[in-house]
């Protein structure tokens, strides 16, 4: 057989599936699901604005390892605690997300201390967040900035977001 002809059979087999080409694929980690965010813009210019969201768990336990947005020149996890009648804040490195469970986020409770926020966001406009966690998976999602007084939404009221 000649050369060309041997190539053609060659071909012809490929294309039948005579040989299948080997594709390495990393599996995605399913990602939580991320609702209501919104930020507390700070009463003092440069001064920390906050952070607040619910975070729904997937069907494998996973936990919060950061958040980061190109508004903010960084973000900290941060909980609230009563110690001997006194509210302290703690920066903490992760925050456990169960198995189908709910992480939440609000006014009074664990929250994210949002560093350098810019200038340019205002009550009404947007905070873009992404999200990161132990399993590798991330979620960005734009939180609602909001006037320093404001209070925490009503769940009826509150935008779901994914």
């Amino acid at each position: 057989m000649s050369v060309p002809m041997l190539r053609s059979m060659l071909a012809v087999a490929l294309l039948l599936g005579g040989a299948q080409p080997v594709v390495a694929q990393s599996a995605k980690p399913a990602a939580p699901h991320l609702m209501d965010a919104w930020v507390r813009l700070p009463a003092v210019t440069g001064r920390p604005a906050g952070g607040y969201f619910m975070a729904h768990g997937t069907s494998a336990a996973d936990a919060l390892i950061g958040v980061s947005s190109p508004k903010a020149e960084r973000i900290e996890l941060h909980s609230m605690a009563n110690e001997n009648g006194v509210m302290k804040m703690r920066k903490e490195e992760s925050f456990a997300l169960p198995a189908k469970g709910t992480l939440t986020f609000a006014p009074g409770g664990s929250h994210l201390m949002i560093f350098g926020l810019a200038a340019d966001v205002k009550p009404g406009g947007k905070v873009p967040l992404t999200f990161r966690f132990k399993s590798g998976a991330t979620v960005t999602l734009d939180a609602e900035a909001r006037a320093a007084s404001s209070t925490a939404p009503k769940a009826a009221d509150a935008g779901h977001q994914h």
